[in-house]
C-alpha cells in the first residue's frame, strides 16, 4: 500500500476509533462516567463576562445577555482526568458551551471558550442558574480535518510525496553533502551534530535520559539559523516544543530568530523568556513583510497540526528547509508525515526506549504499529547517532535502566554517586537513607486500581520528611501512571504540608509519567497506585509498559523511590497464558520481573493505622 493510501486510511481509522471510544464512554451511566473521570456533575459555576463582543465574529446580542469570558467551577471532590489545555463541554439543561480548561489546580478549576467558540458562548448575565452544571469530555473531528488537509497537499506535490514514499520504505539515499565540523560538546554529541548537518536528507539521534539531546538540538538549530535556514521545531506536545525553544534561544539569544506558534496557555515554559517571540499564527506572507522577524535564518516552533493548511491557519503557506522533531519516539507516523509534507530535510531526535505515542490498536495498519522514530531506527541503523553519556544518572541510578534498556552502552557523566546528608524520618528512614539510591518500597495494602489513598499518604509523608530536612520543593518530582492518583497525591500533600498548587509550591512536580518525560529532579517518588493489576487484567499493556517504567526511574539525579503493592511483581505466567494478548505482553512482563530482581527492595513490615 502506498504511503498516501495508508495515510488516508489511517485518518479514517483514527477518527472512527475516536468516535467509537467517545460513544462507548458517553453511553455509560453517569456514576460510571464520573468514576472514570470523564464527567463531573453537581457543579456550581461563576461566570465572568466580556462587556463588549470579544471579536468581530461574535453576533450582536442584547443585554443582559453577555459573552462568557471564563467559568470558575466549584466542586467538593474533583476526581476527573481533565487537565489544562483539554477541551470539554459545560452544560446545564439546554445550555451547552464548548470550553477549554485554562486552570486546573487544587483550589481552582477555570474554563474559557477559545476565539472560535466564544461566539456561541453567551448567557443572561444577571439571571443564570449557578448550580447543577455538568462537564463532559468533548468530541472533536479536528484531527480528521487537519490530516485530511495534509493528504490533499501531498496529492498535489508529487515530488515531496515520492521522497516520503522512498523514505518510509527504507530506500532514501542520504549521502554526505558537506564536511562541516562542530566541536564543543562531548564526543557523542559532536558526532550527532556533525552527522545531522552533513547528511543530505535526514538523520536520527537517539538520546537516552540525561544525555543532552535538547542541548544537541539547540546547537544544530543555531548552526542552521546562522546559515540562513528556515527551521521548524516540533514535537508531540507544547511542553516539549517549549523546552527545545528555551534551549535554542539560550544559544541564539535573538527574539527575532526564535518564534513560538500557539496560545498563551500552551506557552507556560517560555512565558518569561525574552528571547522567544510568541504568536498565535504566522502566515508566510506576513513573515516576509515583517520588520521584527529575521529574514536571514529563523526557528519557528509549533505542533505538527500547524503544518496542515488550509485546515490550520497557524502556519499558512510555510515550507521549511529543515524540520527538527524532538521527542520523536512519542510521535505517530501520520503526524510525522504531516511534518515531512512541508519540509526538505528531517532530523528526528528521540528515544524509542521511552514513551510511545498513543495510537489506535488492533487496526492491522503499519502506520499504527509503532512510532515514527521506532520505525526509522530499524530502517536506518547506519544513519542513527547514539548520545551515550548521561549527565543525570550517577553510577547507581544508571545501573538498572542501562541493563534493561540500553545494552549497557551508556556511561555516567554525573561523577561519583551523589550522596546527601542523612534524612531524619520517623517512618521511612531506611527508604530515604538506603545505600542504594534507587529503592523499591513494597506494601501490602489493597485499596484500589489507579487511585491509591494509601500510597498517596506514603508519598506525602516522604515529601514532608524531605522538606523538614532542608530539601526544597523544586528538587522533588512525584509521578504516577494515573491522572486520578495525581489528584489523590495533591490532596494528601495538602493535608500534610499544605498550600499545594500555589505560587509558592508550583515548582513541585506532581504529574503523570507521560507528562514528565524530558524533565529531572534530585528526588523522584513514583507511586504505581494499582494494587492488583494482574487480577483485574485490565489495561495490562498500559500498566506493564517497559517504556513508562524506564521514564519513571530515569528522572532522578540523587534518589529514586518506587512505591508499589507487592502483587504488582507477583507475575505467574501460568495464570496469564489464556489472555489473548499474552504473547505480546510477555516481553514486558519479563522486564518487570528483571526490574524486581535487580532492585534494592524494602518491604513494609507492618500495617500502619488508617489515615
Amino acid at each position: 500500500m502506498s504511503v498516501l493510501s495508508e495515510f488516508k486510511q489511517a485518518i479514517a481509522i483514527q477518527q472512527s476509533k475516536e468516535n467509537e471510544a467517545f460513544e462507548e464512554q458517553m453511553s455509560l451511566p453517569v456514576d460510571e462516567r464520573v468514576a472514570k473521570g470523564i464527567t463531573m456533575t453537581n457543579l456550581r459555576v461563576e461566570f465572568d463576562f466580556f462587556e463588549y463582543p470579544p471579536n468581530d465574529w461574535c453576533p450582536y446580542i442584547e443585554a443582559p445577555q453577555k459573552f462568557i469570558r471564563s467559568a470558575r467551577i466549584f466542586t467538593d471532590n474533583n476526581i476527573s482526568k481533565f487537565r489544562e489545555g483539554g477541551q470539554v463541554i459545560l452544560s446545564n439543561g439546554a445550555k451547552t458551551f464548548k470550553m477549554d480548561i485554562m486552570v486546573d489546580t487544587i483550589d481552582e478549576f477555570i474554563l474559557a471558550p477559545n476565539d472560535f467558540d466564544v461566539k456561541f458562548c453567551y448567557i443572561d448575565s444577571r439571571n443564570y442558574n449557578p448550580n447543577n452544571w455538568e462537564i463532559n469530555i468533548r468530541k472533536t473531528d479536528l484531527t480528521l480535518k487537519l490530516l485530511t488537509a495534509t493528504a490533499g497537499n501531498l496529492e498535489s506535490d508529487s515530488v515531496r510525496l515520492s521522497k516520503i514514499e522512498t523514505f518510509m520504505a527504507g530506500n532514501l539515499q542520504n549521502r554526505a553533502v558537506s564536511n562541516l565540523e562542530f566541536s564543543g560538546l562531548n564526543s557523542s554529541q559532536n558526532r550527532a551534530i556533525n552527522n545531522s548537518l552533513n547528511s543530505e536528507n535526514f538523520h536520527l539521534i537517539q538520546g537516552p535520559p540525561g544525555t543532552g539531546k535538547t542541548t544537541t538540538i539547540a546547537h544544530i538549530a543555531k548552526i542552521l539559523v546562522d546559515a540562513g535556514k528556515k527551521v521548524f521545531v516540533t514535537a508531540p506536545t507544547h511542553t516539549a516544543i517549549n523546552n527545545s525553544l528555551n534551549a535554542i534561544s539560550s544559544v541564539i539569544q535573538d527574539s527575532s530568530k526564535v518564534v513560538k506558534i500557539g496560545e498563551k496557555y500552551q506557552a507556560a515554559e517560555i512565558l518569561d523568556n525574552g528571547y522567544v517571540t510568541r504568536m498565535t499564527r504566522l502566515t508566510r506572507g506576513s513573515y516576509e513583510t515583517s520588520f521584527e522577524l529575521s529574514q536571514e535564518g529563523i526557528v519557528i516552533g509549533g505542533t505538527p497540526y500547524g503544518m496542515c493548511y488550509p485546515a490550520s491557519k497557524r502556519l499558512h503557506y510555510w515550507e521549511f528547509d529543515v524540520a527538527l522533531i524532538d521527542e520523536a519516539a512519542q510521535m505517530s507516523i501520520p503526524l510525522a508525515v504531516a511534518v515531512m509534507s512541508k519540509s526538505d530535510k528531517f532530523i528526528y531526535v528521540g528515544d524509542h526506549k521511552q514513551l510511545d505515542p498513543i495510537i489506535p490498536s488492533g487496526t492491522g495498519l503499519s502506520m499504527f504499529s509503532e512510532s515514527i522514530f521506532s520505525r526509522l531506527v530499524k530502517l536506518y541503523p547506519n544513519d542513527t547517532s547514539l548520545l551515550n553519556i548521561s549527565y543525570r544518572l550517577n553510577d547507581q541510578l544508571i545501573r538498572i535502566p542501562n541493563t534493561l534498556f540500553y545494552k549497557n552502552q551508556l556511561v555516567s557523566g554525573a561523577g561519583e554517586t551523589n550522596s546527601s546528608s542523612e534524612i531524619r524520618s520517623s517512618n521511612y528512614s531506611e527508604v530515604l537513607n538506603h545505600s542504594d539510591n534507587k529503592v523499591l518500597y513494597l506494601h501490602k495494602e489493597f485499596d484500589s486500581q489507579g487511585r491509591s489513598p494509601y500510597e498517596a499518604k506514603i508519598v506525602a509523608e516522604l515529601v514532608r520528611d524531605l522538606v523538614s530536612n532542608g530539601v526544597e520543593l523544586k528538587d522533588i518530582g512525584i509521578l504516577s501512571p494515573y491522572r486520578a492518583q495525581v489528584r489523590e497525591i495533591k490532596k494528601a500533600l495538602n493535608r500534610t504540608i499544605g498550600d499545594i498548587d500555589t505560587e509558592e509550591t508550583e515548582d513541585l512536580i506532581i504529574d503523570t509519567v507521560d507528562r514528565i518525560q524530558g524533565q529531572e529532579r534530585d528526588y523522584i517518588i513514583y507511586s504505581m497506585s494499582n494494587s492488583h493489576p494482574l487480577e483485574s487484567k485490565r489495561r495490562l499493556d498500559f500498566f506493564y509498559s517497559p517504556n513508562r517504567l524506564n521514564v519513571a526511574i530515569t528522572r532522578a539525579m540523587k534518589r529514586c523511590i518506587v512505591i508499589a503493592n507487592y502483587k504488582v511483581f507477583d507475575i505467574i505466567d501460568e495464570d496469564l497464558v489464556d489472555l489473548v494478548e499474552y504473547s505480546s505482553l510477555k516481553p514486558s512482563l519479563d522486564i518487570f520481573k528483571e526490574y524486581y530482581r535487580l532492585s534494592s527492595k524494602i518491604e513494609e513490615e507492618a500495617e500502619e493505622d488508617e489515615w
